[in-house]
Formats: structure tokens, sequence, C-alpha cells
């Protein structure tokens, strides 16, 4: 039964991903809680030309639920991000709305396309991956989206303040496994795309695509994975004790592995055909130096939020007014 219905999903998936993708999304991500309606805008309520900006990390109740409304705009299924998470939102001050989001976390521990452009051994990555964050969850919300807002929002993902915060938030703390305590610098960070390459990166120098990630994912079963994990407990499996920090990606697909072998499932079916589009930002000249080891002097390249402000404004801003048909322009 397990198998047939991992078969239709499956099926399903590969006819039309982008509609089976939003299904996900209305089910899984976090509903608009309409106790912050007052903080997204109409369109005819903005000025896109007296627009000022504002950057905010998420520090509080009332903060963290405007970024999960602002989450439940997206077409796609948002996890909640893996170990370490910061989250920002990008704010319109000049009208008191939210632009956008974006959240970082625990990036992938094993992932071929970044390792091979990376070029590190097992030991340097377990060393400095550490100093690296993926970005879950990025993007402008309506109707700053018409405004290539979500370039803006790719910009300041790697912009100075969020380095800060990153020093401030990381200093002094040791790792959960290793009991270590590393260098609290951030100087890479990376993305994935949904569905191969993505508009929102295109023109942007900071933002170099390395190419596709295999369709590997747990995403797609979507409701069958606590079958599996009942399974699992049932079956004893052992990945459900081990390596089990943070609950993130790779231990599922561990958990997974090991269910679908004693079903005699093939791990195709967790390969959905979907090859996401990979996405790497340097903040640093020496990137690579240090993520291998080979130096710890680092060299910031990245800009303050206010001049990544500036860019976009002059770059993508000037050319989108034209098309804009709200009130106030």
């Amino acid at each position: 039964m397990l198998i047939q219905e991992i078969k239709n999903l499956l099926r399903v998936l590969q006819e039309n991903p982008r509609e089976y993708m939003r299904q996900i999304a209305k089910e899984k991500n976090p509903p608009f809680n309409p106790k912050y309606e007052r903080f997204f805008a109409k369109k005819e309520e903005i000025d896109p030309t007296k627009i000022e900006f504002e950057l905010e990390m998420v520090s509080d109740d009332t903060s963290s639920e405007i970024f999960r409304s602002a989450v439940s705009f997206w077409s796609v299924p948002i996890s909640a991000g893996y170990g370490r998470r910061m989250r920002f939102i990008v704010w319109d001050k000049t009208h008191g709305k939210v632009f956008g989001i974006f959240g970082l976390c625990d990036p992938l521990i094993g992932l071929k396309v970044r390792d091979d452009y990376i070029g590190w051994s097992k030991k340097q990555k377990e060393e400095r991956l550490y100093n690296m964050m993926s970005a879950y969850v990025l993007g402008a919300v309506p109707p700053y989206n018409e405004l290539f807002g979500a370039k803006l929002v790719a910009l300041t993902v790697g912009c100075k303040e969020v380095c800060q915060a990153f020093e401030e938030k990381y200093k002094g703390r040791k790792t959960i496994i290793r009991r270590r305590e590393p260098i609290a610098k951030l100087v890479a960070v990376d993305t994935m795309a949904f569905f191969g390459k993505s508009l929102i990166y295109e023109g942007l120098p900071e933002w170099q695509f390395l190419g596709f990630t295999k369709g590997l994912t747990h995403i797609h079963l979507n409701g069958l994975w606590e079958k599996c994990l009942e399974l699992a407990r049932e079956m004893g499996i052992r990945s459900l004790e081990r390596n089990r920090f943070g609950h993130g990606p790779n231990w599922k697909f561990r958990v997974l592995r090991e269910v679908f072998s004693r079903l005699g499932i093939s791990d195709e079916y967790l390969d959905t055909g979907l090859a996401r589009g990979y996405y790497f930002r340097p903040l640093v000249k020496e990137w690579r130096e240090f993520l291998k080891g080979e130096t710890d002097q680092l060299t910031y390249t990245n800009k303050t939020f206010e001049e990544y402000v500036e860019i976009w404004k002059s770059k993508y801003l000037k050319r989108r007014l034209k098309k804009w048909n709200g009130k106030a322009s």
C-alpha cells in the first residue's frame, strides 16, 4: 500500500510539478495571520518612488509572526530551516509594510555541486562548513515583487549587517556535536531555486550559478513521512537515533532509505526528477582558502544594506516604475 502511494505521488509530481508543489505549500506553509494584515501592502497604498528601507532581524514573537505570515505568500513548500537559524525582514519603512524576507539556516552537509566547487576535503568541510549559511527562503511579497523586489532581498542576504549579526549571535558558542568554538565569521551563503534556474539571481554578479543539484528530496512524500517514521520505529531503524541533531534533511534521507530498503522500495522514489539550480555567494576575497582551512585572514568584499538599496534603486526600480500601475505612480 505504501509503495503504491509513493508511486502515485511521484507520478502526479512529474506530470505537473508546479501545481503539485503549490498544493503542498497550501498544506505545509504557515497560514496568513489576519492580526498582522496591516503590515502587508495593497498596491494602491504604495508610492514606489518614496520607499526607504530598514532591515530587521527577527528577535521576538511579533516579528516572528509577521515573518510567518509573509511565508504564506510562497507557492512552494518552505521548511522552517535546519540547525542554526537567522531570519530577517526587509521593511518599506516609508509605508510601514513588509517588503520581503529571507531566512538562513545550516547548509546541507552533503552537496556535490558545492563541494566540488570549493574543493575541500571531508575534514576541511567538518571544520569550516560552520562558516556558511543557506537561504531557505528568500523573496519579496506582493506587491513589491512587481518591482523586482526579490533582487534587493537577494542582495541584502550578503550585506555587512547580516555578517555582523552572525558574528554577534555565534561568537563564543560551541558546536553541538564536537563541542568546539569555531571562528564566528560568515564567509559565504548559498541557496537553491526550486525549479531549475531562477530569474531572481539573473544580473546579480554577487551570486554565482554553479549548476544543478540532483532531484533527491523527501518533500514530495507529503503525508507519507509520518507513516515512514512510524514504520521506522516499528522496524527499529538505527538511523532514528544516530546523527539526529536538528532533525535535518540528511537524517530524514537516512531514515527513508533504510525504510525503503526493508520494504524493497527503490531509492529512485526519492528522486523527483526536478533539478534545482544551485547558487553560491562568497562574501570575502579569501573565501576558498578560508573554507579549506588554509588561512584565517579575511577581507570582506560585500557592501552595506544601504549600498545595496542604492544599487537596486538605480538598476532595477527605475526600470519597473513605468509598469507600476498603482495609484501613487
